[in-house]
């Protein structure tokens, strides 16, 4: 398959960097898996991996009273980020910052909590939550989302869909092996329920989609690929038993440490180049 074209990615990103998330998720799930970190600081420094517009990043400086870094790798996406959290005067709390998740030039062992959703995978699990385990300190949490699947024999369409963006997609047993083989002690996890893929993603991207439809109307080839991007919601509406979001909780292990990472961590390294549709979409 031909990589996607630079009119892909215009269109793209005038739907996704319109909406108040990137991915699936809400506030009420992210309250669920804060409260599992029961032994966080008063003030935590919280680290937000893969934040894109930041909509996770605000329900955290409303949900903790900590300092919070938040990191993507694409600009304009920081720029709007940036734009509301100073409208809402929490540049003291919340700094967001353009960078690579796999370096993200944070100094090692200083993270009480990272978060990050929907966005790991795109370094790799495992690669991710050795970062991960770096950055915290002894007894820091991670808490992350992340798609599996619920049942075989997904419908064609689908399994493509996810070979594309996901190809090493698995099931809850593999991320949970992920997480204890990676330093982490698995302190819990649950199922993402379907109005946190509608309310603030789905939905929002269908309105979206159906105003650039009307700038597009003569325009074939936008329309085209406004098409493309509209299959991903209507498929979840069809086939979303196939596959879910689970958000993990994780704890890294009092007195484990990987030197290796911690080496790499570091070394600062420059932002990324352009997003990839899998990397947006959270």
């Amino acid at each position: 398959m031909n990589p996607p074209g630079p009119r892909f990615w215009e269109i793209f990103f005038e739907v996704y960097e319109n909406l108040p998330r990137q991915g699936p998720g809400n506030r009420a799930c992210a309250a669920r898996a804060l409260g599992l970190c029961r032994e966080l600081p008063e003030c935590p420094a919280v680290l937000d991996l893969g934040c894109g517009v930041g909509g996770q990043t605000l329900q955290l400086a409303e949900l903790t009273s900590g300092s919070i870094v938040a990191i993507d790798s694409h600009a304009p996406s920081i720029k709007r980020l940036n734009a509301v959290v100073a409208e809402r005067g929490l540049s003291q709390r919340v700094s967001a910052l353009v960078g690579n998740m796999a370096r993200p030039g944070q100094p090692p062992g200083v993270f009480d909590l990272i978060w990050s959703e929907g966005a790991l995978y795109n370094i790799g699990l495992r690669d991710a939550l050795r970062v991960c385990h770096g950055l915290l300190r002894p007894g820091g949490y991670l808490a992350f989302t992340d798609a599996i699947w619920r049942k075989e024999n997904p419908p064609p369409e689908v399994k493509a869909g996810f070979d594309l963006d996901y190809p090493a997609m698995g099931w809850l047993d593999d991320d949970v092996a992920a997480v204890r083989e990676c330093g982490f002690e698995l302190v819990g996890h649950f199922t993402l329920p379907d109005e946190a893929w509608w309310d603030h993603f789905y939905t929002p991207m269908e309105t979206r989609i159906a105003e650039l439809r009307g700038r597009y109307a003569g325009d074939a080839e936008a329309s085209a690929l406004l098409d493309q991007l509209a299959k991903e919601p209507e498929l979840h509406r069809r086939y979303s038993d196939f596959y879910a979001y689970e958000f993990f909780v994780a704890r890294r292990t009092l007195g484990q440490s990987h030197p290796e990472t911690t080496e790499a961590l570091e070394q600062d390294a420059p932002a990324d180049g352009p997003r990839t549709a899998a990397e947006t979409r959270r």
